[in-house]
């Protein structure tokens, strides 16, 4: 008898599911044609082929001038300190040790960013981290001033250094917002400091053209667009040049040590390439859907609240739900069939309010029931309509069990 009740799963900004296309794309290169693209006989000679056709195909979909812009990691988080560590590297031995890096980022970014961003201050580097308003969004304007005033200071003391980097997200993990890149970009540039944008988040879901968003350095990984975990890449563009994070062998042309995961590179390639077939008809899908989601959800109980910009990707919908603790209704969600997550999938086990919804002017207290729902390219009509039966019911009984006031 088939399942009455099935289980959703609706926390794609999490992790995604494997592809099908990309698992038959993987399993050669994890069976017979398994040699290390370092090498030279045929078996070797084979695998480095794939490992650059894969690298082609990636530099195609992402508006890339060169292959050689793409450098393949072991995921964004590793992309993104790469970026950032390698920036202030590149810095310092530009103007010298005694010269102070400066990073510029968003008060939202992705604990990848935000945490090594952190470390970096320990070692003497200058961080801004930029305000947003209510939506999630970086005024463009705070980051002209941010520059600005960096300028001034460099000008008073004679240095004339720009700043090290400007690092914002191209779409937030939590609440979806869609940040304007390509003018923070052109802002960044026009005082002559290099930009790098995650877009972990946002790669696969909507139209990512390094060229036309006009950055410098750009994250993605795999397992956000159906690919496969444990691989990512960083693109560089063509002068932007940053010393290697892993150092060891000539990999990656001497940029990134380490033996290739070409099943995990292939598997990623075929993923984007899936995503990209009918990008537009799935976003138009896909956010129709979730709009009827948000619907039924805000309109069945009292005290929800979607987050975000009305701008944002068409796969996340995200509420704060007064008088509830978060963590208890993404319990009972699951227990009713609902795969769903309070916030970033790397924030789980945390007792702290989500750091975008606070930037975001939400009081901690609010922040403490947030909800994230997020969809894939399968979701159905049929799907909306289980979870727009099942979320507002779980979230009356969380209130009623937390008896929050």
């Amino acid at each position: 008898m088939p399942d009455a009740t099935p289980y959703i799963y609706a926390d794609n900004a999490a992790t995604t599911p494997l592809s099908p296309l990309a698992l038959d794309a993987m399993t050669p290169y994890l069976t017979r044609s398994f040699g290390n693209p370092s090498g030279i006989h045929r078996v070797a000679r084979k695998a480095a082929a794939a490992l650059e056709e894969a690298r082609d195909a990636m530099a195609r979909m992402l508006g890339a001038g060169d292959a050689g812009e793409i450098y393949f990691t072991s995921g964004g988080s590793e992309s993104d300190n790469w970026v950032l560590r390698g920036a202030v590297r590149r810095f310092r031995d530009t103007y010298g040790e005694r010269a102070t890096p400066h990073i510029v980022t968003s008060a939202i970014e992705h604990h990848a960013v935000l945490h090594c961003c952190r470390a970096l201050e320990a070692e003497g580097v200058h961080v801004t981290y930029l305000p947003v308003d209510a939506q999630g969004r970086v005024d463009p304007s705070e980051l002209e001033r941010a520059l600005a005033e960096h300028d001034e200071r460099e000008s008073a003391a004679g240095t004339r250094a720009p700043a090290a980097l400007v690092s914002i997200m191209l779409a937030n993990n939590e609440v979806g917002t869609i940040e304007p890149i390509r003018e923070l970009a052109a802002i960044a540039h026009a005082h002559e400091a290099p930009f790098h944008t995650d877009a972990v988040q946002a790669v696969g879901h909507i139209p990512v053209d390094v060229r036309e968003l006009g950055v410098d350095a750009l994250s993605l990984s795999g397992h956000k667009f159906h690919g496969p975990r444990g691989i990512g890449a960083l693109y560089l563009r063509e002068g932007f040049s940053i010393p290697p994070l892993i150092a060891g062998g000539g990999q990656e042309r001497g940029e990134r040590a380490g033996t290739e995961n070409l099943a995990g590179v292939v598997g990623m390639a075929a993923a984007l390439e899936e995503a990209g077939r009918d990008l537009t008809g799935d976003m138009r899908r896909i956010g129709a859907l979730r709009d009827e989601l948000v619907r039924a959800i805000v309109g069945s109980v009292d005290g929800v609240r979607l987050t975000g910009s009305s701008h944002r990707l068409p796969s996340i919908a995200s509420f704060t739900c007064q008088n509830v603790d978060g963590e208890l209704l993404v319990v009972l969600l699951d227990r009713a069939g609902v795969a769903a997550a309070t916030g970033s999938a790397c924030s789980t086990g945390s007792t702290e309010p989500s750091h975008v919804l606070t930037a975001m002017g939400i009081d901690a207290g609010t922040a403490r029931g947030a909800l994230r729902l997020s969809l894939a390219g399968d979701v159905t009509a049929d799907v909306i309509a289980l979870l727009g039966a099942r979320v507002p019911a779980c979230i009356k009984r969380a209130r009623l069990i937390s008896g929050i006031r």
